[in-house]
């Protein structure tokens, strides 16, 4: 199988020399004559880079391992399937940093999406890489996305030099919050406790780290120059920000990160006002 990596960090060159240990041919931003497209760019560029290649794509499969929300805040398959509506788009997320998906290390993804999910499994899965297949493409999406944005969250206490009693709390509240947002938009309840979100959550992922750094008294503008990597949390808690109105539900739990990172709120204050939440 030819399979095309689009966006080749360290996550898309992981997961290709990975693929490739199964035979697979690896395409390098190249998609004539491929037979799966694997799209591993920041998340607002996702549309963007598809639409660049528009013309050459075909019937391709489409995987989508971008963490987030298309650029204009919505779900990613909510976008792709008026662009590419002759496309199967999938979306393969998992716990997986990416140094140890390189090495091999023994790790689980989550692959949702309709039908011919079953045969990209046995062509994605190896004896150290587990896939789990999925039916809530919902679920998936908002659990990838958001988890990211409470990572930042967990990390800002750590980095204030609160311990893991807080650090639990906020991982546990920012749980619920983030199945709240997922069962409004039509995701099923045990996807958020499952591998594309808790578990996803549980890593020390450069998410969390972003937070620690800045919970230690740095500014984000400071911390963004040493960190040039994407911050997919920063994009998604901006996103979801943005569709409060349509939304229609409490999301201060995310004002509370926006107010700490860009408004000068202290982490002690953020963390008394969460617990004051009903």
């Amino acid at each position: 199988m030819k399979i095309t990596i689009l966006g080749y960090g360290s996550f898309g060159s992981a997961i290709a020399s990975r693929l490739a240990l199964n035979n697979h041919t690896i395409l390098k931003n190249v998609i004539k004559d491929s037979d799966v497209i694997l799209i591993a760019v920041p998340s607002y560029a996702v549309s963007g880079v598809l639409n660049s290649h528009k013309d050459e794509i075909t019937n391709q499969k489409i995987i989508i391992c971008s963490k987030g929300f298309d650029k204009s805040g919505d779900l990613f398959s909510k976008v792709l399937e008026k662009q590419f509506p002759q496309n199967q788009i999938y979306f393969l997320y998992g716990p997986t940093l990416a140094d140890e998906l390189q090495r091999g290390i023994f790790s689980v993804m989550v692959l949702a999406g309709g039908k011919g999910k079953e045969d990209l499994k046995k062509q994605i899965e190896l004896d150290n890489l587990y896939i789990e297949l999925s039916d809530d493409i919902v679920g998936v999406q908002v659990g990838s996305a958001l988890k990211n944005t409470v990572g930042i969250f967990v990390g800002l206490v750590e980095g204030a030099g609160f311990g893991e009693n807080t650090q639990a709390f906020i991982y546990s509240k920012g749980l619920r919050e983030i199945q709240k947002i997922g069962l409004y938009l039509g995701a099923q309840p045990e996807t958020f406790l499952g591998f594309t979100c808790a578990g996803d959550l549980f890593l020390r992922s450069r998410s969390r780290i972003l937070g620690i750094e800045i919970g230690k008294g740095r500014s984000f503008e400071e911390v963004s120059i040493e960190m040039t990597y994407p911050k997919e949390g920063i994009s998604s808690l901006k996103c979801i920000l943005k569709k409060e109105n349509n939304l229609d539900m409490d999301l201060r739990f995310f004002k509370l990160i926006h107010s700490v990172i860009f408004e000068g709120m202290k982490v002690e204050d953020a963390v008394k006002k969460l617990a004051e939440m009903n």
